[in-house]
């Protein structure tokens, strides 16, 4: 009976040695993946504030662009071999290949027709700016490499900027990465 005791006791705290050791922040080992935002997050009620003050303008938190930024958010996720981050981790570059349908589409901002020949969903009505860069190659080159370079939360970068001026709705997603959150913000 002392054996059953001791081998119990041993067991134990094992299990509980084993139990502080995994006790660690569990997102840094995480695989890359989309996240949802809400209205009342705080990152959506800075990012409002911000257009607030800049452009003087009420942003309005909308559910089907969010929903469109997670789709995007969901596609990078998907292709993380092809991100990587900056040293700071202030922004994620996700590389990739884009015919020369979508860039087309893209040239003549275009982003919902050019986000699904992407086939990153179904956007419908392209009635929305992404407030993130997208860089493609020259025309002239054969090169057909598209980046998305998404911002940290809580950056506000001069394509979100230029992207919000004039608009009245926002939709937000994020790509997490190592515990970092990286933002996909859309505007209509």
């Amino acid at each position: 009976m002392k054996n059953w005791k001791k081998l119990l006791a041993c067991l134990l705290v094992s299990l509980m040695a084993l139990t502080v050791f995994t006790a660690c922040d569990a997102s840094v080992g995480a695989p890359m993946g989309p996240k949802h935002a809400d209205a009342e997050s705080e990152s959506v009620k800075a990012l409002r504030d911000k257009f607030k003050m800049t452009y003087n303008v009420e942003m309005t938190y909308n559910e089907d662009l969010s929903e469109k930024a997670y789709s995007i958010a969901n596609w990078i996720a998907g292709t993380s071999v092809s991100c990587s981050t900056n040293a700071n981790k202030t922004e994620l570059y996700r590389v990739g290949n884009a015919n020369n349908e979508a860039r087309a589409f893209l040239k003549e901002e275009n982003y919902a027709a050019a986000f699904e020949n992407l086939s990153m969903g179904t956007f419908g009505l392209n009635d929305f700016v992404p407030g993130f860069d997208i860089k493609t190659a020259e025309w002239s080159s054969k090169d057909d490499s598209i980046t998305f370079v998404l911002p940290k939360d809580g950056t506000y970068p001069e394509a979100m900027t230029k992207a919000a001026k004039g608009k009245t709705k926002l939709g937000v997603a994020y790509v997490v990465k190592d515990g970092v959150s990286y933002a996909v913000v859309l505007f209509g």
